[in-house]
């Protein structure tokens, strides 16, 4: 019987599943589990083969977290602009992506990114651009109603490091604390209506 030769596999494609597998790990385990023996052991290589495929094991952590980040910011733009132009079916949308919507394997990619980016300068440029990325769309979606006239936000950036900053803490408790979305929805709504000067029953009569 033949041997059936064995294929060696490109640089390239050996680097996208290294990639690919550290992917994995964080989305089902968190960044904090994206190890280079983790990573080797997913991929079926030595653990010093996983170095030769990336320059180092911390720009890999911030590479995955950078891409996550974004694929969710994109999926929450999308909700946003698909309600149309109304501002406050916008906001809506903005905070249902922001805490109903959330993903928890996500929401624990956020957390972890916030906590390993002490010791990992890499990761915390990514973590820091990324989330002024999340504070420019809300605030984009603040200063078109304030101009609109729909509701109050003259200081919409500020409104949305505001907004951005109390979901963050709220995904952090999502990591272990889950089944009270809709009812967290409800109380986030009341204090942003108050913030832009609205009736809460604004918001809420667009939640839901």
């Amino acid at each position: 019987m033949a041997t059936q030769k064995r294929v060696r596999k490109s640089p390239e494609e050996r680097r996208a599943e290294v990639y690919g597998a550290a992917r994995a790990i964080a989305l089902e385990s968190g960044l904090a589990a994206v190890t280079q023996r983790a990573v080797a052991e997913r991929v079926g290589v030595a653990p010093a083969l996983v170095t030769h495929y990336v320059t180092r094991m911390e720009l890999l952590v911030a590479e995955v977290f950078r891409d996550i980040a974004r694929e969710e910011l994109e999926l929450v733009r999308a909700s946003v602009e698909a309600v149309g132009d109304d501002p406050i079916e916008r906001v809506v949308a903005l905070l249902r992506g922001l805490i109903e919507d959330y993903r928890r394997d996500v929401a624990l990619i956020w957390v972890d990114g916030w906590s390993l980016s002490r010791r990992n300068d890499d990761l915390a440029a990514v973590l820091v651009e990324e989330a002024r990325a999340w504070e420019g769309f809300a605030a984009e979606v603040f200063q078109a109603g304030d101009a609109a006239g729909a509701f109050h936000a003259p200081d919409p950036l500020a409104l949305a490091r505001f907004v951005v900053g109390a979901t963050d803490g709220l995904s952090a408790q999502s990591a272990v604390w889950t089944g009270v979305e809709r009812e967290t929805v409800g109380y986030v709504l009341e204090a942003v209506a108050a913030l832009l000067r609205i009736p809460a029953e604004e918001l809420a009569r667009a939640s839901y």
